[in-house]
């Protein structure tokens, strides 16, 4: 017998799912990214959903850290304030301004949350939020640019996460 396995359109990638699986995964500049690795004993995946504090904030880090590989990839996405103010599905744009961002760290830069030195664009679209079961799930995308780094280009993101 075998295990059933779900089906994803990108490989690579889990499946975009709205259950609560604690999945997360995108394209890095065209290469398949999902939480890998142990660092101590931090989980290489969690999230923080505070549903009272600034009318909802939520925060999903993970890391990359493989040992063919020595440099560890920082993941983290976020809205910062009012979730619990919108109808879902909600879509929110990257820029400087938003509620929504994205921090990305590798040996090489760190592109935080809210650095306004940053060019950034993209959107993260709630697709879920279940207050009763705890999930929370959506996609997102983010081009992230800053002097000195490499740009970051992030597709085909989702996660599906309980909280």
């Amino acid at each position: 017998m075998q295990c059933k396995k779900d089906k994803t359109d990108t490989p690579g990638l889990p499946t975009a799912t709205q259950e609560g699986k604690n999945t997360l995964g995108f394209l890095l500049n065209g290469e398949a990214w999902t939480p890998k690795g142990l660092l101590g004993s931090s989980a290489n995946l969690s999230i923080d959903v505070d549903l009272t504090y600034k009318k909802g904030v939520f925060n999903i880090s993970a890391y990359n850290s493989t040992s063919y590989k020595p440099d560890v990839i920082y993941f983290g996405l976020g809205i910062k304030d009012s979730l619990n103010n919108q109808s879902i599905p909600v879509t929110y744009l990257l820029t400087n301004e938003s509620l929504f961002g994205v921090y990305f760290s590798n040996d090489d830069c760190t592109l935080d949350y809210f650095n306004s030195s940053i060019k950034r664009s993209g959107s993260l679209t709630i697709t879920k939020l279940d207050k009763v079961q705890r999930i929370i799930s959506g996609t997102f995308d983010a081009n992230l640019s800053l002097n000195g780094c490499s740009d970051v280009k992030i597709t085909q993101g989702r996660f599906d996460m309980k909280y």
